[in-house]
């Protein structure tokens, strides 16, 4: 066993354009997920959401906020504890026609009204609860929330 503490950050990207949620399934799992991934070495946060959703669906978007943080604490394939900390930015839609790209681990995307949201399986589920709540106020009370810590490895060992 490794003494070294293995965390990373995980930028998600909550967009709405229309009036719908963009969502995306990733590698045949069964539960919609926010699109978004790992924050890379010298990116910044807004970057790394802009760049996500440009290489996953070909979308140019601009960063409003940072809605959400929370902490996902789970065990690596390794059967070591990860520790991912988790970002949602609030995202508004500026160019581009959604499509999924060949290169990303995407199985299918769609925009969604917020009635459809409601009876989806949506990962993570704390998200998606708060996004119930602050998506019909437009997230003008979403300002870097806290949501907690959610996972299969306890947060206190």
């Amino acid at each position: 066993m490794s003494d070294a503490y293995c965390y990373k950050v995980r930028v998600g990207v909550v967009l709405i354009h229309d009036q719908k949620i963009l969502l995306v399934r990733q590698n045949n799992k069964p539960f919609w997920v926010f699109p978004g991934g790992t924050l890379e070495m010298d990116e910044s946060l807004t970057e790394c959401a802009v760049r996500e959703l440009q290489e996953e669906v070909n979308l140019g978007v601009s960063i409003e906020k940072v809605l959400y943080l929370a902490d996902f604490l789970h065990q690596g394939k390794d059967g070591q504890p990860r520790h991912t900390v988790d970002v949602f930015m609030l995202a508004r839609y500026e160019t581009g026609t959604p499509m999924m790209t060949v290169d990303e681990n995407l199985n299918e995307m769609g925009f969604f009204m917020l009635e459809e949201f409601r009876e989806m399986a949506v990962q993570p589920s704390v998200v998606a609860d708060r996004v119930l709540l602050d998506w019909p106020k437009h997230f003008l009370d979403a300002n870097g929330l806290a949501l907690g810590t959610y996972g299969t490895v306890s947060a206190h060992p």
